[in-house]
């Protein structure tokens, strides 16, 4: 049944680092993905955006780290440029007019999200490791966790029953974007739709963009 997968994150860095690789992007236009999508830089502006699902060779730049994405209106609109000051768009709900004589100035209510025309996303680098749940595309639905899993290479697909990606062990070979190292330790083996450890395949990172 779909509607089984939930946010991708790292929870292990292979050098002994308490923290991980982050890196911001100018956010392409009409973007409204969520925590935990697979992300890549767009080579016609440089805009982060929900990967494709198909682009293999340097396809995934990494992980959104941000609740969502804010569905600019321009590729990276309100972000800073050399010599400038940050001219962010500001709350991306509920700015109003703070004085008609100063038609630029907004005020923002309290606890209202902010944007500067950039995302936070962990970058998808070979010494992080990141967590997910496993399924398989051929019926969407989970499927069991096993050890004979470890050390296998799938491919990622976004679930059809809610905004998460889950590691889809229906797409191997050519399709293939990462390699499980581990199984949960916080799931017992043989948990359906239990959340697997992997990293992003050398020739599927997107380390450059």
């Amino acid at each position: 049944m779909a509607g089984f997968s939930d946010a991708m994150f790292p929870v292990q860095n292979l050098g002994g680092a308490v923290s991980f690789p982050v890196g911001y992007q100018i956010e392409e236009a009409g973007q409204t993905f969520v925590l935990g999508t697979p992300v890549q830089v767009k080579a016609a502006d440089g805009g982060l955006q929900a990967w494709d699902g198909v682009t293999v060779s340097a396809g995934i730049a990494g992980f959104m780290a941000e609740i969502s994405a804010n569905n600019l209106g321009s590729t990276g609109s309100g972000a800073p440029v050399g010599f400038s000051p940050i001219l962010g768009i500001g709350s991306i709900l509920g700015n109003y007019a703070a004085n008609p004589n100063q038609p630029s100035a907004v005020i923002t209510p309290p606890m209202v999200p902010m944007s500067d025309g950039r995302l936070r996303y962990w970058i998808a680098s070979p010494g992080t490791i990141f967590i997910g749940k496993i399924g398989t595309s051929t019926t969407v639905t989970a499927v069991a966790t096993a050890q004979t899993q470890v050390g296998q290479s799938y491919g990622l697909t976004k679930d059809t029953g809610n905004s998460y990606w889950y590691v889809d062990t229906n797409k191997t070979g050519a399709a293939a974007v990462l390699t499980i190292v581990a199984l949960s330790p916080l799931e017992a083996v043989g948990t359906v739709g239990g959340h697997v450890l992997f990293v992003i395949t050398a020739a599927a990172a997107q380390i450059f963009a």
